[in-house]
C-alpha cells in the first residue's frame, strides 16, 4: 500500500506532544541521527512559509526584518523559490477532499555559511513565519555493481511478463517519469521510448510557456537546463531499461512496460557519480508533465518535509504513483522518499525469489520486485548486469504502467494498490522467513495485477493519544484512530482488527465495523476508535509492535505498525512551562533528537536547545550533555522517571533514579531525582527538579560540583544575553528583540551559589569556547567558576550558561540534595517573582511542619520519600511528651502505630516501609491534642 507506516508513526509520535497542547509553539527542528553533512547540501536550508506570509515571501530584504534578524547571527542570504512556476492551488482539497499541496510556498535560502544547521533551522522555525525549515537533503542512488552473469532477464519469467503481454503491451501514452542521473536518448533500445515534447522543440524558445526553455527530451533539474543525457554514471540508463526499455524491436532487451514511454529527468550534477541532489524536484518536474508513474532508484536516511511534499504533490495533487527503491542496506529501516506516506517503497529479489542478500527490508516496503542480476541498457549503446533495488523499482514502475493502461480511470495509488494485492507470496519459502511481513504483499506478479480484481482496504493518519500528556507510560491506555480507506473493489461487510503478539500491551477493544465500502471512500473510526492499555510489565521504551486486518468474506489483508511505550521521559504540561524530565539526566529533550520532548515552551515558544544535569570532580565530569557535536551518555536509568499518583507535594510530582554506570571512569554515582509542578498562579512559571547525589564508591568524592547546563536558544537566538542575579541565585538569559522572553535556573537549596555564562562562539569571548567541543575540563570550569555575564555590548550572540552548586566533600556511601528551578518570565521583574515563588514552593515541599503553643513541635518530612525500606520521621519537641506516630494507607486504614514518650529536642523514629507494600500512606505525628501530617510514598 502507499501508506508508509512507519513514517506516519514517526510523524505523529514527534508531533503529537506539542498539538495535544494548546499553546504549544513553533517545532523544533534536529537532525535525524544517521544523518551526516555528506547527506544534505551545504549552507542551504529549505523553508515553507504559512500561507499568511505568502506576500512577505520576496519582500525587499531591507523589510523582511525576521529574516535579516537571523542573518544577523548567521550571515548573509539569498532567498529564491524553489518552484517557481507553480502558483496556488485554485481549491484546498480535490475531489476526494484530500488536501492539496500548495509548492508555490516552498523557498531555498542560500547562506555564505552555516556554522550550525540546527540553529539556523531552529531560529527561522522561531518566527513563526515557516510550516516547515530543513536541510535541502541529496540522496545516493540504490545499486550494488555486479559483473555480467547468466539469466539475463529471468525477472520477465518471474512476474508473468509474457503471459501479462497477451492481454496488454500498454499504452504509449502512458509516460514513467525516470527521475535519475540521466539517460541515453541515443541507444537504439531506448530512443522509441522517450517521451517528446512536440511543444516545445529545440529552437532556444519557450514554446509552450511551461518555463523550461527547448525541454523537448525532458530536463536536467539539478543543472537546470535541457540537457538529461547521462554523463557521469550508467546509473540512469539502466534504469530507463528496467522500466521502458523498447520491445519486440529485434533489439537488446526487453521491458515490463512494453509500449510505454518514459520521461528522462536528470536529477545529478557532474560532482559525483551516484549522488542525487535534486530529486524531488524532479519528482515534481515528473509530475507536472504528465508523469503517471515515477521511479526514484535512490535515497537516503534523511526524511524531512520537502520531500514528503513533493511526493504528496505527485500523488494527491496530481494523481501519479511514486515508486520508490528500498535501499541497499541489507538492514531493517526506512529509507526515503520510499518510506514517506503514499510513495510505493520496493525491495528487492533473487534469482530464487528470496530477498536479495543487500536488500533492505521494513515494515514500510510494499513489494518486492526481481533487483538481482538484471540485465538492461547502459551508456553508448550497451548492456550490462546490475543488482540493486535501483532495478526492482523500475521493474515494478513498467508493471505499474501497464496496469494504468489497462485501467486509465486509476489513480496512481490505485495501480499501487492493484500491484500489491495481486503479488506472489514469498514468505513461505525458507529464506524469507526472518522477513515475514517486511518485503511487502510478495513479489509483483504482473499478469495477475491484469486479471484479477481484488480488494485494498488501508488505514492512513494513525493517530494515538493517551488523553493527558501523549508520553505514552505504564497504565495509560491509548486511542488510536484514522482513516479507513478502500482503495479497489467494494466492500460489503468489512471488519477490520487491532492486534498485538506483545504481552506488554492488552488490546481493550481492537475491532471497528466500517461495513460496505465503495471504491475511494473513507471511513474514520474516531467514533469507535481502537484502545489499548500499556501493562505494568512493559519495559523502558518497548517498541509495541501492532497489525490491523481487514476482512470481508475471502478477503483478508494485513497492515503493520509500531508505537514506543513506557518511554522512559515525563512531559509536564500542567502549566505555563511545558517541559520533558528525563530518566538519565537529560532535560527538556530525551536525547535521541529534539522531538522526543517538548523542550522548554513558554506560551507558545520554545526558549531551550538543550540541557540537562552535570556532576563533576577537577578530574571527570558525568553528564549527558554535548560532547564533541554529540552527547556524553554517562547516566543510566535505574528506575524510570514516572508520576506519582496521587501527588503528594505539587500537582505534578515525578521521581526516579539514575547513575553513572556508562562513565569511563566513574564517580559512583546513584541520582535519586524528583520533579515537582504547580498549576495555580503564581506557580505557573517554574518546574522544580530536585537531586540527591549519594556516592556509592568506596573513597571521598572531593571538590565536587552539581548543576544544570542550559542551551539557551531563545526567539532570535543570535541576540541572547546572559547574566547573573546574585539576590536570588539564579542565571538567566533573555532575547533582545522587542517583546523578548526570558528564562533562568535559579538554585534552591541552601548551599553556595554558582553561575557561568558562556559565549557559544568561536574563542568563547574570553571564556571557553565549546562551539567544537565542551571537554571534561570545560565542563568542570563551567561548574565550578563564575561568569556573570555573556552576550557582548551589542544586540547579542547565542549564549549558553550552567547554573551549579558546590563545593561539596561526599564521604563513602552519604549523599547530597541539590535542588533548582527551571524558569520563564515576560521580564525580568516577572522572572525574579517566579524566582521568590519557587523558593517559597520548595521550603514548603522540603522542610518542616510547625505547631506554636504549649505542645509545640515541629514535624520534618520523612526521608526518604519516596522510600523501599528504612524511613526516618524526624521531630523537634520542646519538652519530653508522649507521641502517637500512625500510619494510614490509601483506604483510611491503619497500618501502623506507635506511642512512645520521647526527650525535648530533636528525635528520630524508624519505620521499616518494607512490609508495607507500594502505595501512598498518610504519616500522623500527634502530641497530646495537636497533630500534624505529611504524605509518604513507599515503593
Amino acid at each position: 500500500m502507499i501508506k508508509k507506516i512507519n513514517s506516519v508513526i514517526a510523524l505523529a509520535l514527534c508531533f503529537s506532544f506539542t498539538n495535544a497542547i494548546a499553546h504549544a509553539g513553533n517545532k523544533t527542528f534536529r537532525l535525524p541521527a544517521n544523518v551526516t553533512t555528506a547527506d544534505y547540501q551545504p549552507n542551504t536550508i529549505v523553508v515553507k512559509f504559512k500561507p499568511e506570509f505568502r506576500q512577505a515571501m520576496f519582500a525587499a530584504s531591507n523589510q523582511n526584518k525576521a529574516l535579516n534578524n537571523i542573518a544577523t547571527g548567521i550571515g548573509p542570504y539569498s532567498l529564491t523559490k524553489l518552484f517557481p512556476v507553480h502558483k496556488e492551488p485554485t481549491a484546498p482539497v480535490n475531489a476526494r477532499g484530500e488536501k492539496l499541496v500548495d509548492l508555490s510556498l516552498i523557498a531555498q535560502l542560500k547562506f555564505s555559511s552555516i556554522p550550525n544547521i540546527e540553529k539556523a533551522i531552529n531560529a527561522l522555525l522561531a518566527t513563526g513565519m515557516f510550516e516547515y525549515a530543513e536541510p535541502k537533503y541529496i540522496h545516493k542512488s540504490f545499486y550494488t555493481p555486479n559483473d555480467p552473469s547468466i539469466g539475463q532477464q529471468y525477472f520477465l519469467t518471474k512476474i508473468q511478463a509474457y503471459n501479462a503481454w497477451d492481454i496488454s503491451k500498454g499504452d504509449t501514452n502512458i509516460v514513467i517519469g525516470i527521475v535519475d542521473s540521466g539517460t541515453d536518448w541515443n541507444h537504439p533500445d531506448l530512443e522509441a521510448n522517450v517521451q517528446l515534447n512536440y511543444n516545445d522543440p529545440i529552437n532556444g524558445t519557450d514554446d509552450d510557456s511551461d518555463g523550461y526553455t527547448d525541454n523537448y527530451r525532458g530536463w536536467d533539474v539539478s543543472m537546470n537546463d535541457n540537457n538529461p543525457m547521462v554523463d557521469m554514471s550508467n546509473h540512469g540508463s539502466h534504469v530507463s531499461g528496467c522500466a521502458a526499455a523498447v520491445t519486440d524491436n529485434a533489439t537488446g532487451v526487453a521491458s515490463p512496460g512494453f509500449y510505454t514511454r518514459f520521461l528522462p529527468v536528470k536529477a545529478a550534477s557532474s560532482t559525483a557519480t551516484t549522488t542525487i541532489d535534486a530529486g524531488y524536484e524532479g519528482i515534481v518536474y515528473a509530475a507536472d508533465h504528465g508523469c503517471d508513474i515515477i521511479n526514484c532508484s535512490w535515497g537516503g536516511p534523511g526524511g524531512g518535509q520537502l520531500g514528503q511534499d513533493a511526493v504528496t504533490y505527485a500523488t494527491i495533487n496530481m494523481g501519479a504513483l511514486v515508486v520508490a527503491s528500498a535501499g541497499n542496506s541489507g538492514v531493517d529501516e526506512a529509507n526515503y522518499p520510499a518510506s514517506y506516506l503514499y510513495a510505493f517503497n520496493v525491495a528487492s529479489t533473487n534469482t530464487q525469489d528470496n530477498k536479495s542478500g543487500f536488500s533492505t527490508f521494513n515494515y514500510s516496503v510494499d513489494v518486492s520486485a526481481p533487483g538481482s542480476q538484471i540485465y538492461s541498457t547502459v551508456f553508448n549503446n550497451s548492456y550490462t548486469n546490475m543488482s540493486g533495488t535501483s532495478m526492482a523499482s523500475p521493474i515494478t514502475a513498467g508493471c505499474a504502467a501497464i496496469v494504468k493502461a489497462m485501467n486509465p480511470t486509476f489513480n496512481g495509488l490505485q495501480c499501487g494498490e492493484q500491484l500489491r494485492m495481486t503479488a506472489d507470496n514469498i514468505y513461505t519459502l525458507s529464506g524469507n522467513l526472518p522477513y515475514v511481513n517486511k518485503l511487502g504483499g510478495g513479489r509483483v506478479n504482473l499478469y495477475r495485477a491484469l486479471t484479477e480484481t481484488p480488494m485494498s482496504v488501508r488505514m492512513d493518519n494513525l493517530v494515538q493519544v493517551d488523553g493527558n500528556d501523549n508520553a505514552f507510560v505504564v497504565g495509560d491506555t491509548l486511542q488510536i484512530t484514522g482513516d479507513i480507506i478502500n482503495y479497489l473493489a467494494a466492500t460489503t461487510n468489512l471488519t477490520v482488527t487491532l492486534s498485538s503478539t506483545s504481552t506488554y500491551v492488552t488490546v481493550l477493544d481492537g475491532t471497528t465495523s466500517p461495513g460496505a465500502m465503495a471504491t475511494l471512500t473513507t471511513v474514520n473510526n474516531n467514533a469507535d476508535p481502537f484502545t489499548v492499555k500499556i501493562n505494568p510489565t512493559a519495559p523502558v521504551n518497548a517498541v509495541i509492535n501492532f497489525t490491523l486486518t481487514f476482512t470481508d468474506g475471502t478477503y483478508t489483508s494485513s497492515q503493520f505498525f509500531s508505537i514506543v511505550v513506557n518511554v522512559d521521559y515525563i512531559n509536564i504540561t500542567i502549566n505555563d512551562v511545558l517541559t520533558t524530565i528525563t530518566s538519565k539526566g537529560r532535560i527538556f529533550y530525551n536525547g535521541t533528537g529534539q522531538l522526543e520532548g517538548l523542550g522548554f515552551d513558554y506560551l507558545g515558544d520554545n526558549l531551550i536547545y538543550e540541557g540537562g544535569l552535570m556532576i563533576g570532580t577537577p578530574s571527570n565530569v558525568a553528564d549527558n550533555t554535548r560532547d564533541a557535536g554529540t552527547n556524553d551518555n554517562d547516566f543510566v536509568s535505574q528506575n524510570a522517571v514516572q508520576k506519582l499518583l496521587p501527588s503528594v507535594k505539587s500537582d505534578f510530582d515525578l521521581f526516579g533514579k539514575f547513575n553513572d554506570n556508562n562513565a569511563s571512569p566513574r564517580l559512583n554515582l546513584l541520582v535519586s531525582h524528583k520533579g515537582w509542578a504547580w498549576d495555580a498562579n503564581p506557580f505557573r512559571k517554574f518546574v522544580i527538579v530536585q537531586y540527591n547525589i549519594k556516592n556509592t564508591g568506596a573513597n571521598s568524592l572531593n571538590s565536587l560540583y552539581a548543576g544544570i547546563f542550559c542551551d539557551w536558544d531563545i526567539q532570535t537566538f543570535a541576540n541572547n544575553k546572559a547574566a547573573t542575579d546574585n539576590t536570588v541565585n539564579m542565571g538567566y538569559t533573555w532575547c533582545t528583540d522587542p517583546s523578548g522572553k526570558f528564562a533562568g535556573i535559579k538554585l534552591l537549596t541552601s548551599t553556595p551559589f554558582v553561575n557561568y555564562a558562556i559565549d557559544n562562539v568561536a574563542g568563547g569571548s574570553g571564556g571557553i569556547d565549546i562551539t567544537n567541543d565542551y571537554t571534561s575540563t570545560e565542563k568542570y570550569t563551567s561548574l565550578s567558576t563564575n561568569r556573570a555575564t555573556a552576550g557582548g555590548t551589542g544586540t547579542g550572540v547565542d549564549v549558553c550558561q550552567v547554573t551549579s552548586t558546590g563545593p561539596f566533600t561526599i564521604a563513602s556511601n552519604d549523599s547530597v540534595t541539590v535542588a533548582f528551578a527551571i524558569l520563564a518570565g515576560d521580564d525580568l521583574v516577572d522572572l525574579q517573582n517566579s524566582a521568590t515563588q519557587a523558593q517559597i514552593k520548595y521550603d514548603e515541599a522540603t522542610s518542616v511542619k510547625n505547631v506554636t503553643g504549649n505542645n509545640g513541635f515541629m514535624f520534618f518530612a520523612p526521608y526518604p520519600n519516596p522510600s523501599s525500606n528504612l524511613c526516618e520521621l524526624k521531630f523537634t519537641l520542646q519538652k519530653s511528651s508522649a507521641v502517637s506516630i500512625t500510619l494510614l494507607n490509601s483506604l483510611g486504614q491503619m497500618v501502623y502505630n506507635s506511642y512512645e514518650n520521647y526527650g525535648a529536642g530533636v528525635n528520630t523514629k524508624m519505620i521499616n516501609t518494607e512490609k508495607l507494600g507500594a502505595g501512598v500512606y498518610t504519616c500522623l505525628i500527634k502530641v497530646n491534642e495537636s497533630m500534624l501530617t505529611h504524605k509518604l510514598m513507599v515503593e
